[in-house]
């Protein structure tokens, strides 16, 4: 929503459910749940809860890539999409930016992801 003005209008999505990178509406989604802002405000990090993924969305162009998460729900610490997630539901960004924090909802766990590295 643009503050000023009170204008919406679609970042990234198709709006079908689906798992797919790509930019604005060539991207698909499952039940994304939460986003985070990075401290510079050019990216945006989403739990993508049904894909069990974890996503960055560049904010000037709308391109989504997978950070972390093979998009199977279990339960494995690793880079990219080694990890594994079940239902991320929340993401905060560290002070830095450097590293995210993730509500591992499934799992019942808090996971560290390395925004460098998606480990």
């Amino acid at each position: 929503v643009e503050v000023a003005t009170g204008a919406v209008a679609t970042l990234a999505g198709s709006g079908d459910e689906d798992d797919a990178d790509g930019v604005g509406d060539a991207a698909h989604f499952s039940y994304p749940s939460a986003v985070a802002v990075s401290p510079d405000g050019g990216a945006l990090f989403v739990t993508d809860s049904g894909n069990h993924k974890i996503r960055r969305v560049e904010v000037a162009t709308g391109a989504v890539a997978t950070l972390a998460g093979s998009g199977d729900e279990d339960d494995a610490d690793g880079v990219g999409d080694a990890a594994h997630f079940s239902y991320p539901s929340a993401v905060a960004v560290s002070p830095d930016g450097g590293a995210l924090f993730v509500t591992d909802s499934g799992n019942h766990k808090i996971r560290r992801v390395e925004v460098a590295t998606g480990a």
